[in-house]
């Protein structure tokens, strides 16, 4: 993984992005990517019924 570096910005008080703003779950797709790990995988829930691993999520280019 790239690191050390900042993506997008944030305005004055770090409160709301300017630009590329990311969610928990794009972080979440960009360490699945890096270990290898398939974010389209299901799980099985306590009913038995199919869960994707991670619903939405991209990962992030800048960090690849």
């Amino acid at each position: 993984m790239q690191h050390g570096q900042v993506v997008g910005s944030t305005n004055d008080k770090g409160e709301h992005p300017h630009d590329h703003p990311l969610t928990p779950n794009d972080l979440w797709s960009t360490v699945y990517k890096h270990l290898g790990i398939d974010q389209n995988a299901t799980i099985t829930d306590y009913s038995g019924r199919p869960q994707l691993l991670l619903p939405f999520g991209e990962p992030i280019r800048e960090l690849m």
